[in-house]
Parts: structure tokens; C-alpha cells; sequence
């Protein structure tokens, strides 16, 4: 990236519950740039990153996170960075509110070729422990638990 790049607010690329801004693609691979929109209890399995640091700064609503134990709530304006290689999701708990709009930061990128590749399986979910092990190979993101909202027994 050798120019600056200007992206306007209903441009983008979008991923499976986000926005990407610019990719590791766009970046020589620093960084990735997401909006996300966290429907209640839509947050992804308790999962690692083997190289990325993975940031969230909440602009709207209540993001609960798992950083490690640890489950905390994050309002606007709040910030946290989980790094390589600690268990972590996030979710939005609260019933009755929106969806929780975050920027989410990865560095170094890439992550959209992740999301990319799960975009191609139909549930997720049932994906199987060789399926999972050759996207952690390709990608070093790997499942290690359930959803927050399941681990807690809501929705």
C-alpha cells in the first residue's frame, strides 16, 4: 500500500457478520480493518488466532467478551486486545438491544481468507475435527469451545 486508500462508509467487503475496510490484501498483510454488527446471541465459538493479535473497540451497544476466564462487558469506547493464542469470543447478550456496532482490528491480516473459506461450508458448526484442523492449518484459527451464549446457557 503505497498510496493512502479512502474508503467510504458504505464501501467495503463484506465478510460473514462484518465489513472489511481493508484486508491484509490491501495492507502488505498488517493489518485488517472490520465493522461488525453483533446480532444477539450470534458471536462465534471460543477460538484462537496462532499469529494475530485480535482488537475490538465498542462503538454501540454492550460486546461481552471472553478474553482467557475472564468474561467481561465492554461499552462504547471501550477497547480490549486479546493476543495470539489466548481462547476468546464475544457476543451480544442483551436481548433487547441492537446490535452491537465494533471495530475490529487483526494484525498482521488476512483473516478474510478465513472467513472466506467458512462462507463455503453451509453449518459451521458441523464441521468436523479434520475440516477444522485444515482451516487452522491454512488460516491458524482454531475452535477450542462452544459459543459465549451457549457456554452461559442464553438465548
Amino acid at each position: 500500500m503505497s498510496e493512502a486508500r479512502i474508503v467510504r462508509r458504505d464501501e467495503g467487503v463484506q465478510g460473514m457478520d462484518c465489513v472489511f475496510k481493508v484486508t491484509g490484501d490491501d495492507t502488505e498483510n498488517r493489518f485488517d480493518f472490520m465493522v461488525a454488527e453483533v446480532e444477539y446471541c450470534s458471536g462465534p465459538p471460543l477460538h484462537t488466532h496462532e499469529t494475530q493479535d485480535d482488537s475490538f473497540y465498542v462503538l454501540e451497544g454492550v460486546l461481552t467478551v471472553q478474553a482467557g476466564d475472564e468474561v467481561t462487558e465492554l461499552g462504547p469506547g471501550d477497547f480490549v486486545v486479546v493476543p495470539p493464542g489466548m481462547p476468546h469470543t464475544f457476543d451480544n447478550l442483551k436481548k433487547d438491544q441492537p446490535a452491537v456496532r465494533a471495530i475490529n482490528l487483526m494484525t498482521p491480516g488476512g483473516f478474510d481468507h478465513f472467513m472466506e473459506d467458512l462462507a463455503r461450508v453451509e453449518d459451521p458448526s458441523t464441521l468436523d475435527e479434520q475440516a477444522q484442523d485444515k482451516l487452522h492449518e491454512e488460516h491458524g484459527v482454531r475452535w477450542v469451545g462452544p459459543p459465549l451464549h451457549e457456554r452461559l446457557g442464553i438465548g
